[in-house]
């Protein structure tokens, strides 16, 4: 598994149009977050030099709120299966499963956090650098546990 830096906004673009039917909506809605950063960058740079863009072959780990100063950080984890929030408040991280079409099981919740996981912890992820699965509290948002 090798963890890969910078991808480009035209390589995040053609991601999330092939993964559109996990929800649409949902990914217009990044897209239009994608132009605001893009248009919003002074002096102009590229958008993975801004963003902190991170991806193995399936996945895609990056920051929406760039240059915020605040303690919580949304990011989105991008898998074949759903389009993850990720809020990082250390050491806790908020998985935000709301908003996909499909109901994560617990075996799709394990797997998020492993794909998650191998990027954050094999590389130089700003702000994230000194989180692990061992030492880092994880919520899970709309997920249905059975009873």
């Amino acid at each position: 598994m090798k963890v890969k830096e910078h991808m480009s906004a035209t390589q995040l673009k053609k991601i999330l149009n092939e993964r559109k039917h996990l929800n649409e909506r949902k990914v217009k809605f990044l897209f239009i977050i994608l132009e605001e950063h893009l248009e919003n960058i002074t002096p102009p740079k590229t958008y993975e030099k801004s963003h902190y863009t991170y991806h193995t072959d399936d996945t895609v780990f990056y920051s929406i709120a760039h240059g915020r100063p605040d303690c919580y950080f949304p990011f989105i984890f991008l898998n074949e299966r759903f389009i993850v929030g990720v809020g990082v408040n250390r050491p806790n991280i908020e998985l935000d499963f709301r908003h996909n079409f499909n109901k994560p099981t617990e075996q799709d919740q394990r797997e998020v956090i492993n794909q998650l996981f191998d990027i954050v912890e094999n590389a130089d992820i700003f702000l994230l650098e000194c989180m692990t699965r061992n030492n880092t509290t994880i919520e899970f948002v709309g997920v249905e546990h059975e009873h």
